[in-house]
């Protein structure tokens, strides 16, 4: 899908396009909303069901960032990063309990941090005051999974940065020579796996002493969902 839009774009690069208003910079800062995220539980389970078991995270928000140069009316190049971090509730750990082997609420929650290079093409049906983009690029994605229960919570001992594709497409309005909103949506499916490490194994849960089974344990974090981008742009 990648290379289709790639090609396409560099196709569409050759035509006539709008003036994009005489700068070279542009400069985003801007809110993201991404649809869901997923963490696995199991990653290195041998049994298939609990290794593609999932607890999703939805309606994730975080601050977005975006530095553009224009090399040409249809080519701009771009960086950009995003802070993403969100938790919520759910009966994720097995612990035991007095004789008893019971499952407990925990709070789990990702936070994910892209950096991606985009190539971005002005498409030519773009005017002074609406402008549309297409892109595709790499990005290199850092995440963490959180979790906390009881007096304790866990740490990141060791954690991948994994290297992905995304594409994706942007509009601009510019009711202002320099000043500008735009709405970009993303695709992109990194998997990044992490181990964690609780900070004790004996935790104090409501009360009661609860002996976790195992003082670390592997995680996979999948960012699954589209991405939207709202914000303001400012050119020079």
């Amino acid at each position: 899908m990648v290379r289709i839009v790639i090609i396409f774009l560099i196709f569409i690069s050759s035509l006539n396009f709008a003036q994009y208003n005489g700068k070279d910079f542009s400069l985003f800062l801007g809110v993201d909303y991404t649809t869901s995220a997923q963490i696995f539980l199991n990653p290195n389970s041998s049994d298939i069901i609990l290794r593609n078991q999932s607890f999703e995270i939805a309606n994730l928000y975080g601050a977005a960032f975006d530095f553009r140069y224009r090399l040409t009316d249809a080519i701009i190049v771009g960086l950009s990063s995003e802070y993403l971090s969100k938790s919520e509730t759910a009966r994720n750990l097995t612990v035991f309990a007095g004789n008893q082997i019971i499952r407990l609420e925990v709070e789990d929650g990702i936070i994910f941090i892209p950096l991606e290079a985009s190539v971005h093409y002005h498409m030519p049906f773009s005017t002074e005051l609406f402008k549309f983009t297409m892109a595709a690029g790499l990005g290199m994605y850092y995440g963490a999974q959180t979790r906390s229960f009881g007096d304790t919570k866990i740490r990141n001992i060791e954690k991948d940065i994994v290297f992905g594709l995304l594409v994706s497409m942007g509009m601009e309005y510019f009711p202002a020579e320099q000043i500008g909103v735009r709405l970009e949506m993303k695709f992109r499916d990194p998997e990044i796996k992490v181990k964690n490490q609780y900070e004790k194994t004996v935790v104090n849960y409501k009360g009661t002493e609860i002996t976790l089974l195992q003082d670390n344990f592997d995680s996979k974090i999948n960012l699954d969902g589209i991405s939207f981008l709202l914000g303001v742009t400012f050119q020079f």
